[in-house]
């Protein structure tokens, strides 16, 4: 009706007049219309505790290992933090701490001061922490043991052999499970199977007596008992929910106690329910106790005859003395907006992390 030529119309107007791209940043007259604008911004690099707590770790001296990772925008990396004292956590009171360009997703102390961090590119990396030889005015620094990418996908489990700490397991999201050796003064995978669950992993757990029994399961209701000492992935199906009505979170070795010894294995599920299975009855639930009413088991923490039980949506911690049955005696139900890890800091002190409210202390 009107004819026009687009060159004219969608032209650039003569009262715009940007200043030059260093200096767009901040510039209130000329908000973010162009990619030079976004360009201008730089990233923030420098050492911080990010706001998503992810994974914490603690070994025999009680020093702990803390990771963070800033998850905004496109960029997503780490910082991974040493800390002999948590109360006091800061940049500049850290032990130790080291920038991924990766986010860390999980860290598991294994034996000397050797922390095992998984990256989000499918690496696993062992860093010695502590060194008196190597620095004897300031013993904790960072030193790269080993380094290895034996999954094709980022790694979701990671378990330390707690009867040999130079052992440890690991799963990652295309359901393939590795076991390693650090005793070589390296780390390397003594132990693969490339399809180890049909459906996802979603929980590791390995025995407190020895060194060559593991659990996994998966969120078809699968729970596999695998013995690593055969020279080809070994496994036996220990329980099967045929029903289809279970769907596994997590998995837990139980204690050794003088009736059962360490044959007690803990799994949670989707519904908020921890489940206990026997090693000696394939098949068979022992045992299922309801937590939450609401929320998932996220993880599962044993310390002794303690269990601790955490959920997410919503976020929640409760802990049990375990018995004939489990009598739970600490609940809180508001810790975290998410809640992704904890420890326990001694028989009667666990410690939570998670985004919102970062670190909480429960006491029993």
């Amino acid at each position: 009706m009107f004819p026009q030529r687009s060159s004219i119309t969608y032209m650039t107007p003569a009262s715009h007049q940007p200043p030059p791209a260093k200096e767009l940043a901040d510039n209130v007259e000329y908000p973010n219309l162009n990619v030079a604008d976004m360009n201008a911004r730089l990233e923030n690099l420098s050492p911080r505790l990010h706001d998503c707590f992810d994974s914490i770790a603690m070994n025999e001296s009680q020093h702990f290992a803390l990771a963070t990772n800033h998850r905004d925008g496109g960029n997503w990396w780490g910082m991974l933090f040493g800390f002999a004292n948590m109360e006091k956590m800061a940049v500049d009171t850290a032990d130790f701490k080291l920038q991924c360009e990766q986010t860390v997703n999980i860290i598991r102390y294994a034996h000397n001061n050797v922390l095992l961090v998984a990256l989000g590119d499918t690496r696993l990396q062992a860093w010695s922490t502590f060194s008196e030889v190597r620095n004897a005015k300031d013993p904790y620094c960072l030193f790269l043991i080993g380094e290895d990418s034996a999954h094709n996908a980022p790694i979701n489990q990671l378990s330390v052999f707690k009867s040999e700490p130079n052992r440890a397991a690991s799963t990652c999201l295309s359901n393939t499970l590795n076991v390693w050796d650090l005793s070589g003064a390296e780390l390397c995978s003594t132990y693969c199977a490339r399809v180890a669950h049909i459906q996802k992993i979603t929980g590791l757990a390995t025995s407190h007596t020895t060194q060559d029994q593991l659990v996994t399961c998966d969120r078809s209701g699968c729970v596999r008992l695998w013995d690593v000492r055969a020279s080809s992935p070994s496994s036996t199906c220990l329980f099967n929910d045929t029903t289809h009505k279970l769907s596994f979170t997590c998995a837990a070795w139980a204690a050794p106690t003088e009736l059962v010894g360490d044959n007690y294995v803990y799994l949670g599920d989707y519904d908020g329910n921890v489940h206990t299975l026997d090693l000696r009855k394939p098949g068979e639930v022992q045992q299922t106790n309801a937590y939450f009413s609401e929320g998932n088991v996220s993880q599962l923490l044993v310390n002794g005859s303690h269990l601790a039980v955490l959920s997410n949506s919503p976020a929640g911690v409760k802990i049990a003395r375990v018995n004939d049955k489990h009598d739970i005696i600490y609940t809180d139900n508001d810790t975290h907006t998410r809640l992704t890890d904890g420890v326990w800091h001694d028989e009667s002190t666990l410690l939570t992390i998670g985004h919102g409210h970062k670190l909480a202390t429960h006491k029993i």
